[in-house]
């Protein structure tokens, strides 16, 4: 069977170690490739899901940290790109909504401050042009001073 292996002069096949793995009638264990798993006498190495990762011989996946994810089969896990966000143990980054912006390898997005404004996706809010404002944080866009007011950059 799959998961144990036999040294030649072993009177009983011996159960494959997690982190290793034996098709039937092996004489001897392999460690599982980087971004793979196994338990106690597998017969193959299954891949990690995505949002964790392993380096070779492991028994188990590691979750991705916050601010990072990896696809299924990672070795490793990548840092989102400013403008996104995740958490632990993602697969994939989420984009920030407008209003809201982060750096790379951030756990949220950051809202805007008053007189700023981001698109969706940003990485920095952007300082409203002079005759145009926010009176609010967390906007998409500037609005145009009204008519006896002025906007002035901070």
């Amino acid at each position: 069977d799959g998961g144990t292996y036999s040294d030649g002069l072993a009177v009983n096949c011996s159960v494959c170690a997690a982190g290793t793995a034996s098709s039937s009638r092996a004489s001897e264990c392999y460690d599982c490739d980087a971004g793979k798993h196994s338990g106690d006498g597998a017969s193959s190495c299954l891949s990690c899901a995505g949002g964790t990762y392993s380096n070779g011989g492991a028994s188990v996946c590691i979750a991705c940290d916050n601010g990072t994810y990896s696809l299924a089969a990672s070795s490793a896990c990548s840092k989102c790109d400013g403008g996104t966000w995740s958490n632990k143990g993602a697969a994939a980054c989420s984009t920030c909504a407008a209003g809201r912006a982060s750096t790379s390898g951030s756990a949220s997005c950051t809202l805007c401050k008053t007189g700023e404004f981001s698109a969706s996706g940003a990485a920095t809010c952007t300082s409203c042009l002079s005759g145009t404002a926010t009176a609010i944080t967390g906007s998409s866009e500037c609005s145009n001073c009204s008519v006896g007011k002025h906007g002035s950059s901070t």
